[in-house]
């Protein structure tokens, strides 16, 4: 008689489960890592300062009245403040004695720049024009350079490129170091890892040498994530925050307060300032 066949009995399928495991475990490490680099790549606004400890117990504090803030007449106003502009050739040739007669006190021109690809030094095309009709018209004048910086070693250099230029020409106002990271840029890829405090003490203190007065330009959230204010008490600082009534904690001397300021005498938009002291 022919042998019945036995019926293989099913096995579970184990293969598959074991494969959708693993698939489900790279998938949560995956996401996990992009997370993270989100995290990394693009700090919170909210960050808390450099030396966050240090700061809160020494760093002076704002003790302006956000209140104090109105707008009159197209200006953004605080009582004893002045009111001033800061200026590129991205503005074109400027008509100054028709800028000072519209109620402008000084302006803060830009004497230079490092290039955010290949890191290169270059003049403001119109600084020397700037610089000559903003005191022709009786403007008190500043100036700053935008920085790229990646090392300290860079931050002097471009401050001994500022020195060159300005070649002892007297200002009024400070000489400001403006580090700013540019979407899309290949030398910078997150200000984060760059010792950014470093660098901005290093040229502003080469600057002081020279008997200029340093300054340091930064806006709300650079302020907060990236510099330590403890090491910065002895410049004069120049916060951006874009609105009436601003609550940067720390201490600030000016106040830049737009990016679309309209003047006579000036065909584009224009960066607004105000001066505290």
């Amino acid at each position: 008689m022919a042998k019945k066949r036995r019926k293989k009995r099913k096995q579970p399928k184990r293969s598959l489960a074991i494969l959708i495991a693993v698939l489900s475990a790279i998938l949560f490490c995956l996401l996990l890592t992009l997370a993270l680099y989100s995290c990394l790549a693009h700090p919170s606004t909210e960050a808390e300062p450099a030396a966050t400890e240090a700061t809160e117990e020494t760093a002076a504090r704002n003790e302006r009245d956000p209140e104090d803030f109105q707008m009159e007449d197209g200006f953004l106003r605080y009582p004893g403040a002045q009111i001033g502009v800061d200026v590129s050739t991205h503005q074109g040739l400027i008509d100054w004695a028709q800028v000072k007669e519209a109620g402008v006190s000084f302006a803060i021109i830009r004497v230079g720049y490092r290039g955010s690809t290949k890191g290169q030094l270059y003049e403001d095309e119109l600084f020397r024009d700037n610089l000559n009709g903003a005191k022709e018209a009786g403007l008190r004048v500043g100036v700053y350079f935008f920085s790229q910086a990646l090392t300290v070693e860079e931050a002097v250099q471009e401050a001994q490129f500022v020195l060159e230029l300005l070649d002892g020409e007297p200002l009024e106002l400070p000489v400001y170091y403006d580090w700013e990271q540019i979407a899309g840029t290949s030398r910078i890829t997150d200000p984060g890892l760059l010792p950014l405090t470093d660098c901005t003490v290093a040229f502003c203190e080469a600057v002081r040498q020279e008997g200029y007065t340093p300054g340091v330009y930064f806006n709300q959230d650079y302020g907060y994530a990236y510099l330590d204010f403890v090491r910065l008490q002895d410049y004069t600082l120049w916060l951006a925050e874009y609105g009436d009534n601003p609550t940067f904690r720390y201490r600030y001397d000016c106040l830049q307060y737009t990016d679309a300021g309209s003047l006579p005498g000036i065909d584009t938009t224009v960066d607004m300032d105000l001066i505290f002291k």
